[in-house]
């Protein structure tokens, strides 16, 4: 790199993708996830009981308000993406989206486990319902669309886009894996109690940031290279309505929102976690053992998913591991409050969930590609946000659905037992549920058929044949 470059950037060669990424900067990029579940995954799988048992909020007013404001994220997606997409400063696209939102995102998630005692109820859900808003609407929704964004500007490598999924989710999955077994502990040891919650998050928020400004600092956007840079800032605007056009007339963009929505509305289990181990096995602690039992053969598996789904095709590996999923679910079904079988089912589960896991965020760089290709029109960005405005929909109506789930079956917080209509809830979004979304999943997945002619549209686009100047043979 020359000293007229800023670190931002490759050199000319890197600038059609066909360069392969080191390993240190697929770190690099995988740390921005490990930070960004220090505020998700601890929002989505203690927010609720946090509210109900110490702040006491009904678990049905923190669904709703999670319902609402997940909505409300998914449009603000739509226009994040386009923003990235329009973005064009000299430190890349997606990069300043992902530094600067950062603190602010773990300043927030700090404020959000520390609802204000001296406020009156009504005072308090309204203190919920903005930070919470300002989290998942404003500057989540910058930091993840951006974050997700910068596998498309890395690399058009499609084995270096699995490779970047596989690394992102092992970060990702060792974090949740860090924050489902040991934010229990960390919260009793500090006091049991607000302190202990108030500690925690305080901890948590720094653990969100750091990461997430690493990445957004150090990695390196190879399509927007700086002798670009001038030529860009020169172009027009691209329509929103052209964007969005580009996006809704293409199959494979569809069947991918809707695998992020169900995906997504899946993970009751993790919400429901903590409530499983506290009623089905009398002690919060064994959310721990169920934590590791699911995320350890993940972490483990996501080493090999890029050798995996190359050697069988990256649909085919999906279909296998969800139907190991789908045994896994009835399996624990069958033997749910017998600990032992349901570890091994969680194991199984967590084996399943590699391939998808790994493939997701390739899955959407390839049709980003796809409608680039047909119609001209670069969606990188857009693609992005709407993708993760499906997983904010999805997560949003999970958190929702256990909150009500709860409330209708009667849940009493604190209470040492709890009535049979409330165990049987708990085992629904544990166990049930999730088996009846992973199986739609699973039929959806079927229609994915792009990889057939998937690298040809990239070599097309190396030669910029897109649009009208592109092969009108291959997509058929």
């Amino acid at each position: 790199m020359s000293g007229t470059h800023d670190s931002s950037y490759a050199d000319e060669s890197q600038v059609n993708g066909s360069t392969k990424l080191r390993t240190s900067e697929k770190v690099v990029f995988g740390v921005g996830d490990f930070g960004a579940n220090y505020s998700w995954t601890f929002i989505a799988s203690f927010i609720i009981i946090y509210m109900t048992d110490v702040v006491g909020i009904a678990g049905s007013v923190i669904g709703t308000i999670i319902l609402f404001c997940r909505f409300a994220d998914g449009f603000s997606d739509i226009f994040m993406g386009s923003i990235i997409d329009n973005t064009n400063t000299k430190m890349g696209k997606a990069k300043p989206w992902v530094f600067w939102t950062a603190p602010v995102l773990g300043v927030l998630t700090f404020m959000l486990f520390n609802v204000p005692t001296s406020f009156s109820y009504t005072g308090q859900i309204a203190y919920i319902f903005i930070v919470y808003f300002l989290i998942s609407v404003i500057f989540y929704t910058a930091n993840n669309v951006a974050y997700s964004s910068l596998v498309s500007f890395m690399t058009k490598d499609e084995k270096d886009r699995v490779s970047l999924g596989s690394i992102r989710f092992i970060f990702s999955n060792l974090s949740v894996l860090c924050i489902t077994t040991f934010t229990v502990y960390f919260v009793t040891s500090f006091g049991d109690n607000q302190q202990g919650w108030t500690y925690t998050s305080a901890i948590y928020a720094l653990l969100c940031a750091i990461p997430l400004m690493i990445t957004g600092y150090f990695v390196k956007e190879r399509n927007v290279a700086e002798k670009q840079y001038h030529e860009v800032k020169k172009t027009k605007r691209i329509p929103f309505s052209l964007i969005i056009k580009s996006l809704i007339t293409e199959k494979y963009f569809l069947i991918t929102i809707v695998l992020y929505l169900l995906w997504y509305l899946r993970q009751t289990d993790n919400s429901m976690r903590i409530y499983y181990a506290t009623y089905i096995f009398n002690d919060a602690n064994v959310m721990a053992i169920m934590s590791i039992a699911t995320l350890l053969p993940t972490i483990l598996g996501l080493l090999v998913a890029p050798q995996f789904a190359e050697k069988v095709g990256i649909k085919n590996s999906i279909i296998i591991g969800l139907i190991l999923s789908i045994i896994s679910y009835i399996m624990m079904g069958i033997f749910s409050e017998n600990l032992i079988l349901l570890v091994v089912g969680l194991i199984i589960h967590g084996i399943g969930l590699v391939p998808f896991t790994a493939a997701l965020s390739g899955i959407v760089a390839d049709v980003g590609d796809i409608i680039y290709w047909k119609t001209g029109v670069p969606v990188q960005g857009s693609i992005f946000s709407l993708a993760s405005a499906g997983m904010k929909i999805g997560s949003g109506l999970q958190s929702a659905i256990v909150g009500w789930s709860l409330s209708v079956g009667g849940y009493v917080a604190g209470a040492s037992v709890q009535s049979q209509s409330t165990i049987f809830a708990i085992k629904s979004m544990q166990i049930y549920f999730p088996l009846l979304a992973v199986a739609i999943v699973t039929i959806f997945t079927l229609f994915l058929n792009y990889e057939k002619f998937i690298k040809h549209i990239k070599e097309q686009i190396r030669t910029n044949n897109v649009g009208e100047m592109r092969d009108k043979q291959i997509y058929k």
